[in-house]
Parts: structure tokens; C-alpha cells; sequence
């Protein structure tokens, strides 16, 4: 009886240690009605991300900033949904460089990093839809 409490033990700590895993991967998705990202932290509203060709310092709550490296720059400010949220592990400073694919409203996917504190800032959220600021837009 108790080797059969261990196993369902270890069993439900398998699980919950693979959905915490996932959770950086991308594979699990938020719920863009919930208003969460992928790690279960608040989003605002409606945000705006500043796209750079050069990695820009971490987003803050002054503004998010991310580097564009896959895809074609938008010409002017516009909308984007994003689809996914990966590699979101810390580096040793707690800032993590996530990777992210937007969807741009004519159907073309573009890919950028985003340098964030998880504990400052969310993440984006897969389904969650923000307006991308390219240079020289602003």
C-alpha cells in the first residue's frame, strides 16, 4: 500500500515538474482570454513592442524591446499576434532572451528576441496580439 502511494506520488511530481518545463517552451500556449502569459503572470491590455536590428537593453515597464532576427522588418508601426514564446530560461543576470514568431496582419511570420526580467515584465503570450514599432517609426 505505501510503494503504491510512492509511485502515484512520484507520478503527480513527473507531471507537474514536465508542465513547468514545457512552459518555457512554447509548447503550452496562454489563453488570450485569461490575460496571462505561458508562466501565469498579468498582461496589460494592449502592448506595444519597439523592434531593433541590434539586441536592445531588457524591456522594462517603460516599454518592450525586442530584436528582429527572422523575417522582414515592418516598413510602419503595425499590429502582430504572436504565436509563440520559447527559450525563456534567465541568463546569470535573471534576464531571459525569449524567442518569439509574430504574425503580421498579411499573413507573413517574423521572429524576434526578447530580453526581459520574467519577474518585472511578461512574456509575450501566445495569442496575444501587441503593436510592433519599428525603427524610425517612433
Amino acid at each position: 500500500m505505501r510503494s503504491r502511494r510512492v509511485i502515484v506520488a512520484a507520478v503527480a511530481a513527473i507531471a507537474v515538474l514536465a508542465a513547468v518545463g514545457l512552459a518555457g517552451t512554447g509548447l503550452f500556449s496562454s489563453d488570450p482570454g485569461t490575460g496571462t502569459d505561458p508562466h501565469g503572470t498579468a498582461l496589460p491590455e494592449q502592448r506595444q513592442v519597439e523592434l531593433s536590428y541590434a539586441m536592445p537593453s531588457p524591456s522594462s515597464f517603460d516599454g518592450l524591446h525586442a530584436r528582429l532576427v527572422e523575417g522582414t522588418m515592418p516598413a510602419a508601426a503595425t499590429s502582430a499576434t504572436v504565436l509563440t514564446d520559447e527559450q525563456c530560461q534567465p541568463d546569470a543576470r535573471g534576464v531571459s532572451h525569449c524567442l518569439n514568431r509574430l504574425r503580421l496582419p498579411d499573413g507573413t511570420d517574423i521572429e524576434v528576441r526578447h530580453p526581459h526580467d520574467m519577474s518585472k515584465v511578461p512574456c509575450l503570450a501566445p495569442g496575444e496580439h501587441v503593436q510592433l514599432v519599428p525603427p524610425l517609426a517612433t
